[in-house]
């Protein structure tokens, strides 16, 4: 019997979409991704797709987007000597701004550094926020996909980067709090003024699939059913000891255990996701960052304040 993590669309439709997405400046993908709960493996699994789409051609950006507890450089095996906070607190213009702090990593992967052990960028206000935001769109510029990974949970710059994204890749494990905590965020989205997104869902290190099915099929029909939420179920990552292994040594998984069983459901998964919908997506870091400035305008006080 086949695996059930080697089903994967063919690699024709991977060769399609790469082809598509060149074109028009700034038409690149950008996928937020994010979780209920921490130990999910979020990082992990964001770093492997980006790593991935550049194997196959893609222009990708890594964004590390956990303000103040930033890991995404540990599992690339990078030393960055700058982060977000640099910035932040730059005084120059915008044009070009940032961009010499992407560092160049593992399969031609940007990564544009957050901040760990940073306590202000864990804690920024509306309008840091703000200008945050703006100053990072133009070193996105010139890549195919973006991929930002959040800090679990639901904190204000999460909620942000979430209630902005035109795509959102939620990551969860089977077991009950997580689901539970992936429902939470999906509940919060429900909320925003923004609904047009799409939703995708990861079940990540994997033990049992029969249950891991189960328990994401009703959570997709428990957010369709309450929330009027649509997600779509992306696949399953197994548990897989050679995960750690690669974490302990520093080295990117993908690349140092690409025979893997969960090595191999990761291709699977960024195949599914680089297929889908794709001619839609491609304008979705436009998308982004009109969101995101629509979200955190400058409020208007109400007459006679």
């Amino acid at each position: 019997m086949s695996s059930p993590f080697r089903n994967a669309p063919p690699d024709s439709m991977v060769t399609e979409a790469i082809e598509a997405g060149r074109g028009a400046r700034r038409r690149s993908r950008f996928i937020v991704v994010g979780s209920g709960k921490g130990g999910t493996g979020k990082t992990f699994l964001a770093a492997n797709l980006a790593i991935q789409w550049s194997l196959w051609g893609k222009r990708v950006v890594l964004v590390d987007a956990d303000l103040g507890l930033a890991n995404l450089h540990v599992v690339l095996g990078l030393d960055p000597d700058a982060h977000m906070m640099t910035l932040l607190q730059s005084r120059r213009s915008r044009n070009g701004q940032g961009r010499e702090l992407l560092v160049p990593g593992p399969a031609g992967v940007q990564l544009l550094p957050g901040g760990s052990g940073v306590e202000h960028l864990a804690s920024l206000n509306r309008s840091e926020l703000r200008r945050l935001v703006q100053r990072l769109e133009p070193c996105l510029d010139d890549f195919d996909v973006v991929v930002v990974d959040l800090s679990a949970g639901i904190s204000k710059s999460t909620l942000l980067f979430l209630s902005a994204a035109p795509e959102i890749l939620l990551v969860s494990n089977p077991d009950p709090s997580a689901i539970l905590d992936a429902y939470a965020v999906i509940k919060v989205l429900s909320h925003s003024s923004i609904q047009e997104r799409r939703v995708h869902l990861i079940m990540n290190r994997v033990r049992d699939v029969v249950a891991a099915n189960h328990a994401g099929s009703r959570l997709l029909a428990t957010t369709e059913k309450h929330l009027q939420q649509q997600v779509k179920m992306l696949g399953l990552v197994p548990e897989d000891d050679a995960v750690a292994i690669s974490m302990a040594r520093r080295q990117p998984f993908l690349l140092d255990r690409p025979n893997s069983p969960a090595a191999e459901a990761i291709r699977s998964v960024a195949r599914r996701l680089l297929s889908s919908d794709g001619a839609d997506a491609r304008a979705s870091t436009t998308a982004f960052f009109a969101r995101s400035a629509e979200l955190l305008a400058p409020r208007r006080r109400a007459p006679g304040r």
